[in-house]
């Protein structure tokens, strides 16, 4: 079956590496290597993840307005006031559900078919009054596979807005990228 996101070649290297993963976590069995063992187990894991979408950008940009027009659905609360003061990390169930993992990160699930290749994560606004929200956000920067910072439309010069740009992509150098669009 065709991915709507993820291209065939790169469902078939995933699959292409999961294979070598499976081997080389069997010889690690067979030589009684436990660390790797788990090495390779939690890549394999990691592997059949779906990619991390993460939607980054100042309090009130409009990532969640974002992140709902991108799903085609209301998921993620807005309101003239900020709202989101956690990590909402989409996901996809047959089955609606919100569990709070952690205090600061909450799992949505909703039977939305492009969750099935990419989970979509929206983040607490930087540049706030609430500095928690800015260390929450920039915690789970790492854990991206593509960082997307949502800018003001009206006032994109913001020195605050750019530092914290810079920081997601001195974070991301190694991964993937930082794109941005204005809101």
């Amino acid at each position: 079956m065709a991915s709507q996101i993820i291209n065939e070649s790169l469902q078939a290297y995933r699959a292409d590496l999961d294979g070598l993963l499976e081997n080389v976590q069997s010889l690690a069995a067979a030589i009684n290597n436990p660390d790797l063992q788990l090495t390779t187990y939690n890549l394999r894991r990691n592997i059949n993840e779906p990619f991390l979408f993460v939607v980054v950008g100042e309090v009130k940009a409009g990532k969640s307005s974002f992140v709902n027009a991108l799903l085609e659905a209301e998921v993620c609360a807005t309101d003239i006031e900020p709202c989101t003061d956690s990590i909402q990390q989409i996901v996809y169930a047959e089955q609606e559900f919100v569990e709070q993992v952690e205090p600061s990160l909450r799992k949505i699930g909703r039977p939305i078919p492009i969750l099935q290749d990419i989970s979509i994560v929206d983040t607490p606004g930087t540049n706030t009054v609430i500095q928690e929200h800015q260390i929450i956000t920039e915690r789970y920067i790492p854990n991206s596979d593509l960082t997307f910072f949502v800018l003001f439309a009206k006032n994109p010069y913001q020195k605050s807005a750019w530092d914290f740009l810079d920081f997601c992509q001195r974070r991301m150098a190694q991964k993937g990228g930082v794109y941005s669009a204005t809101g």
